[in-house]
């Protein structure tokens, strides 16, 4: 089942993670509007594996105000997304029949009407 770490209004920066994820490998959808547009956005399915060598850790943690001798798993890869830019982890392969950074709301609850959502702390009505 997917948890939220993001906004409350899943349209203005939603970060579901799916809390079946390994102590490494952590699974998030991913949600960003386009500020200047209305009904546009980035969405994408995004795989972080914290361990990967390329990933610099001390960077990332400076980034995100993380102690990097007590990470948690899910803050931290989810600074990494923010640091390094959804593309570095599967976004641009994640949604294979849409373009993952011109997605409308329609289209992204659409996907997720197939996913397990908890449904406590977050809202898919857009605030605007």
């Amino acid at each position: 089942m997917y948890k939220n770490f993001g906004d409350y209004h899943f349209f203005e920066h939603g970060r579901l993670v799916d809390d079946e994820h390994s102590d490494t490998e952590i699974k998030v959808l991913y949600c960003e509007p386009y500020p200047d547009v209305e009904d546009l956005y980035q969405f994408a399915e995004l795989t972080v594996d914290i361990t990967d060598s390329w990933i610099n850790k001390k960077n990332v943690c400076d980034y995100a105000s993380l102690d990097v001798d007590d990470l948690d798993p899910v803050q931290f890869a989810l600074a990494a997304i923010s640091y390094y830019g959804a593309e570095n982890f599967g976004a641009m392969d994640s949604m294979v029949q849409y373009d993952w950074q011109h997605m409308s709301r329609e289209n992204i609850l659409d996907i997720l009407k197939y996913r397990m959502i908890a449904n406590d702390n977050i809202s898919f009505e857009t605030v605007w």
